[in-house]
């Protein structure tokens, strides 16, 4: 248990970053869908899409490569780090050569054929955040949680802070800025990311002039296929804008991206708490144990348990919560529901999947996420004409449902976990019922909060052995 204190210990540190963190860019919602249209607000959605997918290209899996060979017998740390430095380094200045030539058409491609601008300031921001994101990463494994957590709230913080002042200060003390609008939200992001980097330069400093090319191509073999399975991943995360952008009609597609992207910002507390338990689990589980199997048992089943009090709790609050949105969003919240439900089984499957990276099988990521893109692709051409958005936000929980399923088959064949099942589909169907209660019950607040109530008690009744341990101690 003293390895699971630690786990959760790191969860709450990482925790914490990321709720300032995107709590600073979740208060950009109400300031940017007031002065953005939904027109554009859907552009600068399309655009962070592009830049997600991007990060996934440019990493190629060194990352999690890092931490599995930077704690692995017969590697030394230092020539880990620098082979994977250089290697990013080298293949970042690549993609901006190519941006360099190729902006106008890929702006032309976009439909930004009348602000190209926008393209080489997404490219520079990826840029920047793809060679930062192995010295994080070595941050999180020699466990510099606290300087981990300053310098991303400073990189949030300082977007944050140039947002507000471009947007409302200038304008309210009559100075007038050109009518970038999107640019400005870029223009922002892109001086935040190179704030970070100077932040980050120790880290640099530590890059020895070493390319270990055994080393090198240890880490490719192990983190391409991540890269692989990494694309129709964050495809699958991203690609219903795309498919509304181009399935919707034409005089409203960009406007029903803005408006099924502003909802998909409120699922944020579902998705801050996948992404700090991701920071502290993976160089966590990476130091195996004789116990590994076991904990990761009792880590999922916690984990969906939080997750469906998380899901419950958004759903029970959304009468205030809404209020994180423009006004002319609001007819859409039902959608959220089905989103936050989604965003469960994506983060389960965040936790299951680490078995792939544990028995070095990562080629089998690629097949789990190949099928849930399957579905993505499958279903948003089918349920987008005749639902519009809410198909989209169907066919997303259908993918996430699917691929966690898959790979807790899979999961069990190659790396046998014993996962208590029976407690895992009691929070999950709680959940999933209680959540709709909550959720059809926004103005009565004695049902919303019964509902809430009611999910904590079957939880911590369902794990009352932990707790009165606990409380033993």
């Amino acid at each position: 248990m003293a390895g699971l204190k630690s786990l959760f210990g790191d969860t709450a540190l990482y925790g914490l970053s990321s709720i300032v963190a995107r709590l600073l860019n979740f208060a950009l919602t109400p300031l940017l869908t007031m002065v953005l249209s939904k027109s554009e607000y859907g552009v600068n959605s399309l655009l962070y899409v592009s830049i997600a997918f991007l990060m996934v290209i440019l990493t190629y899996g060194f990352e999690t490569a890092y931490f599995r060979f930077s704690q692995k017998k017969g590697f030394e740390e230092s020539r880990v780090y620098s082979t994977a430095m250089w290697s990013l380094i080298i293949s970042t200045v690549v993609f901006l050569i190519v941006l360099l030539i190729c902006y106008v058409p890929i702006s032309q491609l976009l439909h930004l054929s009348d602000r190209p601008y926008l393209i080489l300031w997404m490219g520079w921001i990826v840029a920047m955040d793809a060679v930062c994101a192995v010295p994080f990463a070595r941050l999180r494994a020699q466990r510099k949680a606290r300087r981990f957590i300053i310098i991303k709230i400073s990189q949030i913080g300082i977007n944050f802070l140039l947002c507000y002042v471009i947007f409302l200060f200038l304008p309210n003390v009559g100075y007038k800025l050109p009518e970038w609008k999107v640019g400005w939200v870029l223009f922002s992001n892109l001086l935040a990311s190179a704030f970070m980097m100077i932040l980050l330069a120790p880290e640099f400093f530590a890059i020895k002039k070493i390319f270990d090319f055994k080393i090198w191509k240890t880490m490719i073999l192990f983190g391409f296929p991540l890269l692989l399975a990494g694309l129709p991943g964050i495809a699958n995360e991203m690609a219903d804008r795309f498919f509304i952008e181009y399935l919707m009609p034409i005089s409203t597609s960009k406007e029903d991206v803005g408006t099924y992207s502003a909802i998909y910002k409120l699922s944020i507390f579902l998705i801050l708490f996948n992404q700090a338990f991701r920071y502290a689990a993976e160089p966590y589980f990476f130091k195996k144990s004789e116990n590994t199997k076991n904990q990761m048992a009792i880590v999922l089943r916690l984990f969906t348990g939080i997750l469906c009090i998380g899901m419950v709790a958004v759903l029970s609050g959304l009468d205030g919560i809404k209020f994180f949105i423009d006004s002319k969003y609001w007819d859409s919240l039902p959608l959220l529901y089905i989103l936050l439900l989604a965003n469960v089984f994506l983060s389960m499957n965040t936790q299951i999947s680490m078995w792939y990276k544990l028995t070095d099988k990562t080629y089998l990521g690629l097949y789990i996420t190949m099928v849930g893109l399957l579905i993505t692709v499958v279903g948003n051409i089918f349920l987008i004409p005749i639902l519009g958005i809410e198909g989209a936000a169907w066919t997303t929980l259908f993918s996430y449902f699917g691929m966690t399923v898959l790979s807790i088959l899979l999961g069990q064949f190659h790396y046998r976990v014993p996962y208590d099942f029976g407690k895992i589909i009691l929070y999950l169907v709680s959940g999933i019922i209680l959540g709709w209660v909550a959720s059809k019950n926004m103005v009565n607040y004695f049902y919303s909060f019964g509902a809430l109530v009611s999910m904590i008690i079957i939880v911590i009744f369902s794990e009352r052995k932990i707790f009165v341990n606990k409380l033993m101690k």
